[in-house]
């Protein structure tokens, strides 16, 4: 529910402040969607929705990034999952934001029992620990492109009191670039 509502309030922002900029002369403003993917303390993968406006530096962004183990012999895996609204300004190439965000996830609690089986070479199981809170996200991406198409890095992160976390993602961007 929490994440619904998160993702609900962060898009009906994104509306409002887009309806905004297309009442007033919105055909120059910019806007993009991008995947990426990269390295957090886990492998990670974003999606986000970007909108700059025409006569002002400053950008809005809606992203979505998760951080997960994959391949563990130890279960279960950590995840880290974040829905999150950044506002930001634009210099040259460079996008600096920062926001609110929704985080969720699954932690490790109590040692349950071992597997020693030979063929996968044994597992290791603890008591799965889901959590919620809020976090304070921060992203810097650097962004070339054409018209249409882009490419960028993103250097994310996100302050939070159960799994903070920063990585790098390498970012495909289509939209209105330019």
């Amino acid at each position: 529910m929490f994440k619904f509502l998160i993702f609900g309030c962060a898009w009906a922002l994104v509306l409002l402040i887009t309806n905004v900029a297309c009442s007033q002369d919105a055909s120059h403003d910019k806007y993009w969607f991008s995947a990426g993917a990269g390295k957090s303390q886990f492998p990670s993968g974003m999606l986000a929705v970007g909108y700059e406006f025409k006569n002002n530096p400053t950008h809005l962004v809606a992203r979505y990034t998760i951080n997960t183990q994959i391949f563990s012999d130890i279960q279960p895996n950590i995840r880290v999952s974040e829905i999150g609204l950044l506002y930001g300004i634009g210099m040259g190439k460079f996008r600096f934001s920062t926001g609110l965000s929704g985080v969720w996830g699954t932690n490790r609690g109590k040692y349950l029992y071992s597997d020693p089986d030979p063929l996968i070479y044994g597992s290791t199981y603890y008591e799965p620990v889901k959590y919620t809170t809020i976090g304070l996200p921060a992203e810097i991406r650097f962004i070339t492109s054409s018209k249409d198409v882009g490419i960028g890095v993103t250097g994310f992160g996100n302050w939070n009191a159960k799994r903070s976390f920063v990585g790098l993602n390498l970012s495909v961007y289509v939209g209105r670039m330019k």
